[in-house]
């Protein structure tokens, strides 16, 4: 899997952690290493691929695993297009960063355009829609994973809440939004039991 320069080294995190593990009398000093070296802020996008049970059962897994293919092929260069790198591809999902949400709102915007133009060229049957979750925030974040709440809330966002073809921002993430060309509906949710706000993009 291609790794994006600018994530930091996986290499590194997990050697700091296993010094960590070896020497506990040591870990608050070294969890501000780990947070000095490791912790950035982020936007997070957490994109979910529509319909997958339904698709699998009439088509088969190869065929969706087609699909994602399709998928991938279409985010990466936008994400990288808008100064974003992509972190992980995880079964359906693609899971990005960007400089700002300003960013991440226009790639997702490019990617539903461009998948909805290569799905002109296909049957129904091999049609990619996804849903898409942003979070901004504070986020551990080295060559292919990240951690942190904006990320727990985004996942939530893009795999659980969004519908297809719709795209949720956290508050957070609405907050830290410079751009005038986007409006926002306010979505009350609970999730876990726990009550938030989250914001659709209107189009």
């Amino acid at each position: 899997m291609k790794r994006h320069a600018t994530l930091p080294s996986c290499h590194d995190f997990h050697k700091i952690l296993a010094e960590r593990i070896e020497h506990p009398e040591r870990a608050v000093q070294i969890d501000r290493r780990i947070n000095k070296q490791f912790e950035k802020i982020r936007t997070i996008f957490v994109l979910d691929m529509s319909g997958f049970s339904r698709t699998v059962q009439r088509y088969g897994l190869i065929h969706y695993l087609a699909m994602i293919h399709k998928m991938q092929r279409v985010t990466r260069p936008i994400v990288e297009r808008h100064k974003g790198a992509v972190v992980k591809y995880e079964a359906d999902n693609c899971f990005a960063v960007f400089p700002n949400p300003d960013a991440a709102i226009a790639a997702s915007l490019e990617i539903q355009h461009d998948l909805d133009v290569a799905n002109l060229l296909t049957d129904d049957a091999s049609d990619v829609h996804v849903a898409i979750g942003i979070g901004h925030g504070p986020v551990l974040l080295f060559c292919d994973d990240l951690y942190g709440n904006e990320m727990n809330l985004a996942s939530k966002l893009g795999e659980d809440t969004a519908e297809r073809g719709e795209i949720l921002l956290t508050e957070a993430a609405k907050k830290a939004c410079t751009s005038k060309r986007y409006a926002f509906q306010r979505l009350p949710l609970s999730m876990s039991g726990v009550r938030m706000r989250a914001y659709k993009l209107k189009k």
